[in-house]
């Protein structure tokens, strides 16, 4: 019985030191390896642009800054954030093993901050796969991966701090929150799942303080709209962004109570363009956007992000609150305006990144990028 019993006791007391390590270690070597398959797909891209003087006595420098970007087909389709490439008078990708390519840009988007840059190399690159962002939960563990500082290819460990953050950088805000490290030079990186696939696009650290660096908060763009960015970008053809014609503002949780709606999710239309298609679907101020093609939606930044994917002439199909009660309309999308000359802009600039500008009589000097604002991009 003593043999027995003393048996039973070390079982107790051995399951629980057995067992803990365990997860800890799987943790570890699912991490290595992911890394291990992310790194060959993630480039440093370095630019020369002109950095005007604070001192109008003194000339224009030329400057070189860093960013990362990543690989998305095999051909050397890489993204990035556009503020990594913006004003670049040549860029150059350099590539986990040390290689070096030039790169030409291929487009950018005006509202949303990603880029797309081209390499010309003579096999086939590693890639990464879009994962679905939609599925990112507050606590799942992700990878940062760029070229931090500019002193080469780093991995970063982290979770998710938050999804859907709005940093009023656009109308469709729906950025992820990491305690991963970003810091300077992090800014077109990717945000790796679990399952090693991009799952977000490195875009913003906050700090409050100008001249300092990451803080534990760190902001990513999220891969459903990097994907559906890029694909337009890539394919011109591809149908334009929707425009309904409305200003939307969050439905907060007093004016849900004097609207009789049961709980504050919807937009609240605030203004409406003259002529627009909200204009003619009979929409008016004060309506609550509920759902668009038979989807609730939460906020209005999630109504914004719908609406643009709705391609021009295709209806939508609005549910709407006005005078206590659920109502049906129906408005015809129409272009985004602005458009047309955003993408006129964008061949143009393109353009003019292939010519070679002179640069005759500067002073050159090693330039160490500093963040561009307090809630910083994270270059």
């Amino acid at each position: 019985m003593k043999q027995i019993a003393a048996l039973v006791l070390a079982a107790l007391f051995a399951l629980p030191f057995a067992t803990m390590p365990i997860p800890a270690q799987s943790a570890e070597s699912a991490n290595t390896a992911i890394a291990q398959r992310a790194l060959p797909a993630v480039v440093n891209i370095s630019i020369w642009k002109i950095k005007q003087p604070d001192d109008p006595s003194e000339p224009p420098r030329r400057i070189k800054a860093n960013g990362s970007g990543f690989i998305i087909d095999p051909t050397g389709i890489i993204v990035t954030n556009r503020h990594v490439i913006e004003g670049a008078l040549a860029i150059f990708v350099t590539f986990s093993d040390g290689n070096r390519l030039p790169g030409s840009l291929i487009a950018f988007s005006p509202m949303i901050d990603l880029a797309v840059v081209k390499v010309n190399a003579d096999h086939p690159l590693p890639v990464l796969a879009w994962g679905d962002s939609t599925a990112v939960r507050v606590g799942d563990p992700v990878l940062t991966i760029g070229n931090p500082l500019g002193i080469g290819m780093s991995v970063a460990t982290g979770i998710v701090s938050a999804l859907n953050r709005d940093i009023q950088d656009t109308p469709f805000d729906s950025y992820i929150q990491t305690d991963a490290a970003l810091n300077h030079g992090n800014s077109g990186g990717p945000m790796v799942g679990s399952d090693g696939t991009v799952v977000g696009v490195d875009t913003e650290l906050y700090n409050p303080d100008d001249a300092g660096g990451f803080i534990g908060i760190g902001f990513a763009i999220q891969a459903d709209t990097a994907k559906f960015v890029v694909a337009h970008l890539l394919d011109p053809s591809q149908p334009k962004s929707g425009w309904l014609g409305v200003t939307l503002q969050d439905l907060s949780p007093e004016l849900a109570s004097a609207l009789s709606l049961r709980e504050a999710k919807g937009a609240i239309v605030t203004a409406m363009d003259a002529g627009g298609p909200a204009d003619k679907a009979a929409l008016q101020e004060g309506d609550v956007l509920l759902s668009i093609n038979g989807t609730k939606l939460g906020d209005a930044r999630a109504f914004m992000r719908a609406l643009v994917q709705v391609p021009p002439g295709n209806q939508a199909e609005l549910t709407v609150w006005r005078d206590g009660k659920a109502q049906a309309l129906t408005a015809t999308m129409a272009q985004w305006p602005g458009a047309a000359s955003s993408a006129a802009a964008n061949a143009s600039a393109v353009q003019a990144l292939k010519q070679n500008k002179p640069d005759a009589g500067v002073k050159l000097a090693r330039f160490c990028h500093g963040p561009r604002r307090a809630a910083g991009r994270a270059w």
